[in-house]
């Protein structure tokens, strides 16, 4: 008997013209339904003045469950790489 496991497709992502630029957040807010989770990515500005921080929204993403799981895993994947490439080896790189 043969193994007839699913081949991955090929995914061809094409970034439009006038977002490959991408855009700047320094926090990110994360709320959930019963259906879905919402990342709200925010930049705010620190040299605002006064006590309180304002910020705008710069993207907003809504993801299923399954979508959640996935971008976990990927992000600490890539972490891993990054931090063995970039962190000295008393921050947890491999340098």
């Amino acid at each position: 008997m043969t193994d007839q496991r699913p081949t991955q497709p090929n995914i061809r992502i094409d970034v439009p013209e006038d977002q490959r630029g991408g855009v700047w957040a320094n926090m990110a807010r994360v709320t959930h339904s019963t259906y879905e989770f919402t990342i709200d990515f925010a930049r705010l500005d620190f040299a605002a003045p006064g006590p309180d921080l304002s910020g705008v929204v710069v993207a907003r993403v809504n993801l299923s469950p399954l979508l959640v799981t996935q971008l976990i895993e990927a992000l600490n994947t890539n972490w891993d790489n990054y931090a063995a490439r970039a962190l000295p080896p008393e921050a947890g790189g491999t340098n």
